[in-house]
Order: C-alpha cells, then sequence, then structure tokens
C-alpha cells in the first residue's frame, strides 16, 4: 500500500513537472484571422470633376454629379456631347484602382458611350493608360457592365475620356464607380 501511495506522487509531481515545463507544446505560426481581402468600391472616397457639365449644373436633374450618386434611376446628361469630355475621380489619398463599372442610361442608346481611355495619375497631371476600349455597346437600359484590368500602382486621380458615343450628339451614363482589386485576385 505504501508503494502504490509513493507511485502516485511520483506520478503527481512528475505529472505537475511537465504541465509547468509545457508538457511538449507545440508550435504554430501566428495567423491573422482577417488576411481575407475583397474587392471594394472607393467611388465615394473621391471628388467628381467634368470638363463638360450639365446646363443646370452638376447638381441639376442631369448633372454629373448624378454619375456617382449609385441610384441607377437617375443619369449625367450633356448635350451636345464632344469628344475631348472627361470624368475625373480625385481621392485625397491614393487608391489602387483595378475594375470600374458603368451604367447605361435609361433611354436612348445612341447617348451611351462607345469609346475611351481609362488613366490613372499622381499629379493630375501626367496620366497613366490602364484600359482602353472601342466599340464598346450596351444591350439594355439601366445595364451595368465591367471593365478590369492589372494595376498594382496606387493614384491620386482616375480619368475616363469619352471619345465617341454610340450615335448623335447627346452623351448619358446612369452611373460611374471605381472598383479597388486586390492584387491577388486580378
Amino acid at each position: 500500500m505504501n508503494l502504490l501511495k509513493m507511485t502516485k506522487r511520483a506520478f503527481g509531481l512528475c505529472l505537475s513537472v511537465v504541465l509547468l515545463l509545457g508538457c511538449g507544446k507545440e508550435e504554430y505560426p501566428a495567423v491573422d484571422l482577417f488576411t481575407w481581402k475583397a474587392k471594394v468600391d472607393v467611388t465615394a472616397k473621391a471628388n467628381l470633376t467634368v470638363n463638360i457639365e450639365n446646363g443646370a449644373g452638376a447638381s441639376g436633374g442631369e448633372g454629373s454629379a448624378k454619375v456617382i450618386d449609385n441610384d441607377f434611376n437617375s443619369k449625367f446628361l450633356i448635350n451636345p456631347y464632344q469628344s475631348n469630355f472627361y470624368m475625373q475621380l480625385s481621392f485625397p489619398s491614393p487608391q489602387q484602382v483595378a475594375s470600374y463599372t458603368l451604367t447605361s442610361g435609361g433611354d436612348a442608346p445612341g447617348r451611351d458611350p462607345k469609346d475611351w481611355k481609362f488613366s490613372g495619375s499622381m499629379d493630375g497631371t501626367t496620366w497613366v493608360d490602364l484600359d482602353t476600349r472601342a466599340g464598346e455597346t450596351f444591350s439594355g437600359r439601366n445595364l451595368t457592365k465591367t471593365y478590369s484590368f492589372k494595376n498594382l500602382v496606387l493614384y491620386n486621380h482616375y480619368r475616363i475620356s469619352i471619345s465617341a458615343v454610340s450615335s448623335g450628339s447627346l452623351f448619358q451614363l446612369s452611373e460611374w464607380r471605381l472598383i479597388e482589386v486586390p492584387a491577388e485576385q486580378q
């Protein structure tokens, strides 16, 4: 009986020592639980400017503010359209944009953008072409199309220069959105 008590005490003492010393604990690398990155619409962070405005002004019924109001039922319209027309979004801090969307207006498909160039700039003066499109069409009204490209550079300014519309002398667009895309998703 004495031997059994001594064995239990020895085992208890050994177990205590092992627990205090870590009992052969395996080391696992530290993992950040929030490493997943998503595509993010960054349009709301920016200030919009255009070189040709609607006759009623930016806040008018079809003024430029409508193109970034996140409402597909409103639109930006200019009359007359000119082939040097552009819209620009400027950010207070650089953004890494690798995708954008355009949503056609609710009427008259001839007013849709057809040819354009999407560019980025650090200073608003020197521009780098990121995406160029020609002969684009929208198969429906208030239709959103996404355009993606590779871009790992963070720019303060993004511009879309629309050099042609489908037909006629007017331009319309319901929405223009800029999307930040993580490098691993490009």
